[in-house]
This record gives structure tokens, sequence and C-alpha cells, in this order.
């Protein structure tokens, strides 16, 4: 009786070790699990003012997350290609007469032997739209940016990121 009081008190030692080597839940941080957990994307200027049937400039500003990388937009035209680049279209309940976006350039690099182009930390997509000449009042032009973010070891599931243009038509 006494040995296995003394394997019950020696099993929950090792268990309370355990728990404090691992440390509090609140200090352990999750690993993100896809492409929109790593891109904080916003629409510069955040107010947009324009007369109906006018084009209207603006930026995406994509801020990637440390450590992790998106793939040059080059990559979406290259059907042979693996790697996901980086995209944007307006969504399908977008009304535009026009839409254009200029990619930022990535830099060369490689990821698991591969020679790639990648954008790091900061990445602008520079974008022209032009309004439909019965545009008026407030509007919101929602668009997507298809990506898929890797680190120096894995890739994530490729997420599509929604964001809204909002735009006063004078």
């Amino acid at each position: 009786m006494r040995r296995f009081r003394n394997l019950l008190i020696v099993v929950a030692l090792l268990s309370l070790a355990g728990l404090a080597l691992a440390g509090p839940a609140a200090e352990q941080v999750a690993r993100p699990r896809a492409t929109e957990d790593v891109i904080d994307a916003k629409i510069l200027p955040a107010k947009l003012t324009a007369a109906a049937g006018a084009e209207v400039t603006f930026k995406v500003d994509m801020a990637i997350a440390d450590t992790w990388h998106l793939y040059d937009h080059s990559y979406v035209d290259d059907p042979e290609s693996f790697f996901i680049g980086v995209d944007l279209m307006p969504d399908e309940g977008a009304n535009l007469a026009g839409f254009e976006a200029v990619f930022p350039k990535g830099d060369e690099g490689e990821f698991m032997g591969e020679k790639v182009v990648m954008l790091h930390h900061h990445a602008t997509i520079d974008v022209t739209i032009k309004l439909p000449a019965d545009a008026s009042g407030e509007i919101a032009i929602p668009f997507l940016i298809s990506a898929q973010a890797c680190d120096d070891k894995i890739c994530l599931q490729p997420s599509d990121v929604p964001l809204t243009a909002h735009i006063t038509v004078e």
C-alpha cells in the first residue's frame, strides 16, 4: 500500500512539473492556420471621394507578419508554378466600370531549395477603379486579396482576405 501511495505521489509531482514547464496557456502563441492570419490589409486613404463615372486611385496596404512571406504576383499567370502569387480582384458584387492593379515586385529568395520571388514585411498594391456613371451617395466596393503565406518551413492554407473601399460619390 505504501509503494502505491509513493507511486501516486511521484506521478502527481511529475504531472505538476510538466504543467509548470509548459507555462500558462495564455502565454503560448497559437500558430497561424491560414494566410489570412498573417496579413493585415487596409485601403489607403481610408476615406475616398470621387464624382460618378470618375477614376479613383488608392493603395491596398498589406502588413505581412514577421517570419512569413507571400509570393510575387507573377506566379498568378504562370500555369506551371506550384506557388500561389498574391492577387487582388473586385468581389463578384462590385459594381465597377473599370479596374486596374499594379502589384509590387518581390525579392528573390529560396524556399525548400527552389528559387522564388517573395514579398516580406510590407507590400503595397496600387489600384485604379472607374466608378459607374450612375454611382451616387456612399458606396462600398468589396475586394478580395488571394494569397498563400509561407515561412521557412511550411506554407499555410491559401486564403481570400476581404477588404472594402468606401467611397463618397459627389
